[in-house]
Order: C-alpha cells, then sequence, then structure tokens
C-alpha cells in the first residue's frame, strides 16, 4: 500500500510550525511582498538619504485598516464556510453510502428458487456505489469520463458511460452563451457528437435505482429496505448538487479585484505615514503587513474551491480510499446471513474461510 504524504505540523528536530514551507502561501504572496518593500526602500531612500519630503500624516491609516480588516474577515469566513460545507457535504454523502451498502450487503437475500449470480450483482452494486463517490471526485475536479486509473474495475463491463461526458462543462458554458444571445438555440441536436449528455454520479444513481427495483419485483429485499436504498440514493443526489452549488457559485470576481487593489494600495500609502517616525525601520514594518495581509487573502483564495490539488484543499483522493477500504472490508469480511457474534460457542469453531472477492481499483 502507498503510503499517503502527511504534513508535518512539526520537523524530527523539533523545528516549530512556522519554519514549514510546504502548505504556506509564501510562493503566492512573495511577488506581492517584495513589491511593497521595493516600495517602502524608495520611499525610505528619497526621505532619508536624498531628502525629500515626501513623509503624510499618519491619521487616515486607522480608517483604511478598519475598511481592510472587516473586508479581509469576510473574505476569509467566506471561503472557510465553503471549504467547511463541502467537508460536511462529503461527510454525508459517505454517510448514505454506507447506508446503502449495509442494506444491500445484508438486506438482499438470495433464493433457490431466484435468479442466480444474486451475490455477484450485490458486489457489483457495492463497487457502483464507490465509483459515485469516485467519479464525483472527478467530476468536482472538471475531469470527465471514465479513464482514470481509480474507476477500473467499478464499473460493470458492459456500462456505457455518456458519448459526451468529456465536454460537459463546455456545454454548459456554451448553454449559458445562448442565453444571453438567442434564446432559439436553447435545442438540442441528437444527431450531433454534442448531444444531451449527463454526469457520471448521476448515471450511476440511475442504474442503482433500476437494479434495485429488479430486485424488489423479484421479492429479494423487504419493502423497508428499498425504502431505505431509495433514500440514500436520493441523499447521494443532494449532496452532489450541492457540491456542484459550491463550484459553480464562486466569489464574484469583482469583489477579489478590488480586495487585491486595496491592499496593494494600503502597503503604498504605509511607508509614506510611519517613514518620519520610524525611519529605516519603515523597510521591515512594511514587509510584515504585506506579508499578513496578502497571506490572510491567499489563504481565502485558496480554500474557496476546496476540491482541487492544493495543499489546504479537502483531501478527496484520501476520503476515497477510505471508502474503498471500507466497502472491501464489508466484502470480504462482514457475513449476508447471521453474525456469529450471537451464536453459541462451540468447543471447536471451524475456521473462517477467506472470501475470494475484491473490490478492484
Amino acid at each position: 500500500m502507498a503510503q499517503r504524504n502527511v504534513i508535518r505540523t512539526e520537523s524530527p528536530w523539533g523545528y516549530p510550525i512556522a519554519l514549514i514551507w510546504r502548505g504556506s502561501v509564501i510562493p503566492l504572496i512573495l511577488p506581492n511582498v517584495l513589491f511593497a518593500v521595493f516600495v517602502s526602500v524608495c520611499v525610505s531612500y528619497s526621505y532619508l538619504t536624498v531628502g525629500i519630503d515626501v513623509s503624510i500624516a499618519g491619521s487616515i491609516i486607522p480608517s483604511l485598516s478598519i475598511v481592510i480588516g472587516l473586508i479581509l474577515a469576510f473574505r476569509t469566513n467566506t471561503a472557510y464556510d465553503r471549504f467547511w460545507e463541502g467537508r460536511k457535504i462529503w461527510t454525508t454523502m459517505n454517510t448514505s453510502i454506507r447506508n446503502m451498502a449495509r442494506v444491500i450487503w445484508v438486506g438482499i437475500k438470495e433464493k433457490p428458487d431466484g435468479p442466480a449470480g444474486i451475490n455477484d450483482q450485490k458486489i457489483r452494486a457495492i463497487n457502483m456505489l464507490l465509483a459515485f463517490a469516485v467519479a464525483t471526485k472527478h467530476h468536482l475536479r472538471s475531469e470527465y469520463g471514465t479513464a482514470y486509473r481509480d474507476l477500473q474495475g467499478l464499473l460493470p463491463e458492459d456500462f456505457i458511460p455518456c458519448k459526451s461526458a468529456n465536454s460537459l462543462r463546455t456545454q454548459y458554458i456554451n448553454h449559458r452563451n445562448h442565453l444571453r444571445t438567442d434564446r432559439n438555440d436553447w435545442v438540442i441536436d441528437r444527431n450531433s457528437s454534442s448531444a444531451a449528455s449527463m454526469a457520471l454520479p448521476l448515471e450511476l444513481t440511475y442504474q442503482l435505482s433500476l437494479w434495485i427495483n429488479w430486485i424488489r419485483d423479484k421479492e429479494l429485499i423487504d419493502i423497508p429496505y428499498q425504502g431505505q436504498c431509495t433514500m440514500a440514493l436520493s441523499s447521494m443526489i443532494d449532496c452532489f448538487g450541492n457540491l456542484e452549488r459550491i463550484l459553480l457559485t464562486p466569489i464574484p470576481v469583482a469583489y477579489n479585484i478590488h480586495l487585491k487593489q486595496i491592499l496593494t494600495m494600503y502597503c503604498c500609502i504605509l511607508p509614506f505615514t510611519t517613514v518620519d517616525a520610524v525611519r529605516w525601520l519603515t523597510i521591515p514594518l512594511c514587509g510584515a503587513v504585506a506579508f499578513t495581509l496578502f497571506g490572510i487573502e491567499a489563504i481565502g483564495n485558496q480554500i474557496e474551491d476546496p476540491f482541487g490539488f492544493d495543499t489546504n484543499d479537502l483531501k478527496l483522493d484520501d476520503f476515497c480510499y477510505d471508502l474503498m477500504l471500507e466497502l472491501d472490508y464489508i466484502v470480504q469480511t462482514v457475513p449476508q446471513d447471521q453474525s456469529s457474534v450471537f451464536e453459541a460457542p462451540s468447543v471447536s469453531a471451524p475456521p473462517k474461510q477467506q472470501r475470494n472477492v475484491l473490490i478492484q481499483i
């Protein structure tokens, strides 16, 4: 098993977390900090060496500081709310998958006079539940289709995904442009390669729903269990829609642009107000202020979309990997009939047989 990367809070030699580079926003804000330092150097040199009086009253800084503090607080809170909500929604989706896998594994019984191969179908259904989580991860990263390593072996061999899934996001953007220009363009050409499409996770829920209905027609599952499966599928679709809402509703670009402009203006004005009082200390002071302000703003930008590959994004790969281990344990270890922990102890219990079925990934 491959070892997953873990960000340490301390180095093996005891270095504090403040000295850790990986996972920080220093590479992102370094150009802005260097620009602020450059401005402070120019102001300090002009005032202290050349003798040009460029100092201004410092009374304007408190007013700007209050405004910038409020804007940064709103920006960071909004971004973290999106990050935290994405984590909560993924946990809800994970719980629904667990519940449906449990019902499928212990609630569907193979009858002697019923259709054969029900156990294989149950394993296939659990694989498709895992495929739903993996496909949702790829969908949130704008990775469409099925040509991914972690989807291999999870989808049925005869499963044909939506043929235009690779251009799903492009179609979404084009449809919005059509609405702006000509409403007569809001049509679907079924003879072209860009016909109607559906996201892969939603396709999987329809296939699972059809299978549950077929199992119920064969009287292999009780109605309460069927209802639980239907509720779990509905919850999974609801979670998928909420995750898409976070992805497709970013903070307006104008807000981010204006915030960056205000921070740059503040860092450029600051040395003019402090050079008379602290003199050459203006340079490190302005550098520290720029590092703080631009760092907070960069953190908000990074966690605003929590589904990517950045160090501070949600660990969707790890979530899917842990779910795979859990579902694989169910298939290999959990019995489908009476649990042995409730049976009377025997003197010589027969050894447990290893199930030769695996979730392939």
